[in-house]
């Protein structure tokens, strides 16, 4: 590693600057959001999927919450509304994060939510 040009510390020249954690916007910042986020899932009863490596499940008893995670985006729903808040509550305990309430778009697509259920453009 060298200083970046027009940054060179001319009484440390061999010198840089070590990094104790992730800053977001580098190339590793997901891979290390996400290795921190499926640990806190792990030790709080959710598993991996068998059918995609960014969904987690949680099974207790007839409840199911369903957790979808894509860099620093999360979608999460289930059969308990007690269960999806209290889980809701643990993870801004431990992440900071904001509830942008109902889901309407997720990667380009658009969710519309209707009686019949969701429609997906």
């Amino acid at each position: 590693m060298r200083q970046p040009p027009g940054f060179t510390d001319s009484c440390f020249p061999s010198h840089v600057c070590r990094l104790k954690k992730a800053i977001y916007g580098l190339k590793q910042a997901p891979c290390a959001l996400f290795h921190n986020f499926s640990s806190f899932l792990l030790t709080h009863g959710f598993s991996y999927s068998q059918l995609d490596p960014s969904m987690f499940t949680f099974w207790h008893a007839s409840n199911i919450l369903i957790l979808l995670l894509y860099v620093d985006d999360i979608i999460l729903t289930g059969n308990s509304v007690s269960l999806h808040f209290s889980f809701i509550s643990a993870l801004s305990k431990h992440f900071a994060m904001k509830d942008l309430g109902d889901l309407h778009y997720f990667l380009g697509v658009q969710v519309i939510h209707s009686s019949s259920g969701l429609f997906l453009s």
